[in-house]
């Protein structure tokens, strides 16, 4: 059975998120392993920003960061954002990004968040999602889409229970 959890109770698990950012994102990012340890940990004391990661019978296959703040300069206004979101790659076509996307969206919701955004390079992906395409901006010389989700529909379901 799929569950999603904070990392923060399940720090048996750090290491391997930290190995899928590295794997990931190091191309893109520049981070080294070292770098992804230290945001790792300034996310969990964050007072904003969550580390949530999915469990399959609690072997960890996925996960998806809520943050404060994106590294986008140009748009350091919005907030928060979905990011770092990733499935090991063994167990990819399962539902499992679309849930910890969905997990995310509820989160930003229940503080109160009328809006979640986030950066990618395949937008099409968030666009089955209910996501829009709020622009093009540009993320370390490439060109990156800005995307948002009205959370509107969580927070009529939460009050109203439709």
């Amino acid at each position: 059975m799929l569950t999603i959890s904070p990392l923060l109770p399940r720090p048996d698990h750090l290491e391997t998120c930290i190995a899928w950012s590295d794997r990931e994102w190091r191309a893109l990012t520049g981070f080294t392993a070292q770098d992804w340890q230290t945001e790792f940990h300034r996310m969990m004391t964050a007072p904003v920003d969550e580390i949530f990661v999915a469990l399959l019978d609690d072997t960890p296959v996925g996960m998806a960061w809520m943050i404060e703040k994106e590294g986008l300069e140009s748009h350091a206004h919005l907030t928060p954002w979905l990011s770092n979101l990733v499935v090991d790659a063994k167990h990819r076509g399962r539902g499992i990004g679309r849930a910890l996307v969905s997990h995310v969206a509820h989160y930003a919701a229940l503080g109160g968040d009328p809006t979640l955004h986030l950066l990618t390079h395949t937008p099409a992906v968030y666009l089955n999602m209910g996501w829009d395409t709020m622009e093009m901006a540009e993320l370390r010389n490439r060109p990156i889409y800005v995307m948002s989700r009205d959370l509107s529909y969580l927070h009529r379901t939460r009050l109203y229970g439709t």
